[in-house]
């Protein structure tokens, strides 16, 4: 199982506008920004796995990153059976609840993109 939900797609316009209007309707907050990439985060890890979502646009193709990321605190109460990072996709049995809201969340920016969504 890849720690990492991927995907590469074209798209045609600047993404940027359609993100930053995602991520302030979805809670994410911007965690970092290098040139053409940016990472963003919901939720903070105290008792809520946070989502987070990396991604660029160069020439019009976009690389899109998404996980759930396993906090120290999550992953002692799942005495580590949690890995740090898990995919998004559906599947599997560790983390099913946020796996899910993180899906749907990333979902609603494949949709503002035209993209197919993650199953």
């Amino acid at each position: 199982m890849n720690s990492r939900t991927i995907r590469d797609f074209k798209v045609p316009t600047d993404i940027w506008p359609v993100v930053e209007r995602w991520a302030q309707s979805e809670g994410f907050r911007l965690l970092d920004e290098s040139g053409n990439k940016r990472r963003y985060q919901k939720g903070h890890g105290l008792l809520i796995f946070p989502t987070r979502l990396e991604i660029s646009q160069e020439d019009g193709n976009v690389h899109l990153e998404a996980w759930v990321h396993g906090s120290i605190i999550n992953r002692v109460m799942s005495l580590f059976l949690l890995a740090e990072e898990t995919n998004i996709d559906s599947g599997g049995f560790r983390a099913i609840i946020p796996r899910s809201i993180a899906r749907d969340s990333v979902n609603r920016l494949m949709i503002n993109l035209a993209q197919p969504l993650i199953s």
